[in-house]
């Protein structure tokens, strides 16, 4: 049975994923930060929405980096390039088993509360391992499954057990993890070398 959203956000509802209470809960500059993001650098916003991540990324990364900013939602891009995008950021409209990004693109891709919505995750998982560059990686933001008021409910998140093997099976190694906040955990991964 396929549902037309499935368990993704409904993109008609994009201002609140930039409200103030979403930035004082989850502060995308301690993400950049423990992410290491700085000048020149290739990212990939996976699932960028309305640009939460994006317009941060972008001053990071400055005029000599590139921001891919990618959603399955065009009303999401739409909503991105509403609010001013600098010559860094490209908006790309996305499918879940294809990233239009060429091979060994990007230094890092983000996924950001996106992990838990796609369907076939080993799919999407070989697609962000195709677009990384040597040394690139891969930071997923999940929540913790719990019942906290807020956020997806609990029997649609990703334990970070779960989350772990998907990455493992993909060919992941991750190398940090910590906790952005009550509610949100980050694992960073790098691709295992082949043989």
């Amino acid at each position: 049975m396929h549902h037309p959203h499935g368990r993704k956000f409904p993109p008609e509802k994009w201002d609140r994923l930039l409200s103030p209470e979403r930035h004082a809960f989850l502060d995308p500059e301690w993400v950049l930060d423990r992410l290491g993001v700085r000048a020149g650098m290739r990212v990939a916003d996976l699932g960028a929405g309305p640009g939460f991540f994006t317009l941060p990324l972008a001053a990071r990364v400055g005029a000599g980096g590139t921001v891919y900013a990618t959603d399955v939602a065009p009303a999401m891009l739409e909503a991105l390039r509403s609010r001013g995008i600098p010559p860094q950021v490209r908006p790309l409209l996305a499918d879940e088993a294809r990233i239009p990004i060429p091979d060994a693109a990007v230094d890092l891709a983000l996924v950001a509360f996106v992990l838990h919505e796609v369907v076939h995750p080993a799919e999407f998982l070989a697609e962000v391992r195709r677009i990384l560059a040597a040394g690139g990686r891969l930071a997923v933001l999940e929540w913790i499954p719990q019942d906290d008021g807020m956020g997806p409910p609990e029997a649609e998140r990703l334990a970070e057990a779960h989350a772990r093997a998907l990455l493992a099976d993909a060919g992941f190694q991750v190398v940090d993890h910590g906790f952005a906040n009550t509610s949100q955990y980050l694992l960073v991964a790098s691709p295992r070398p082949a043989g």
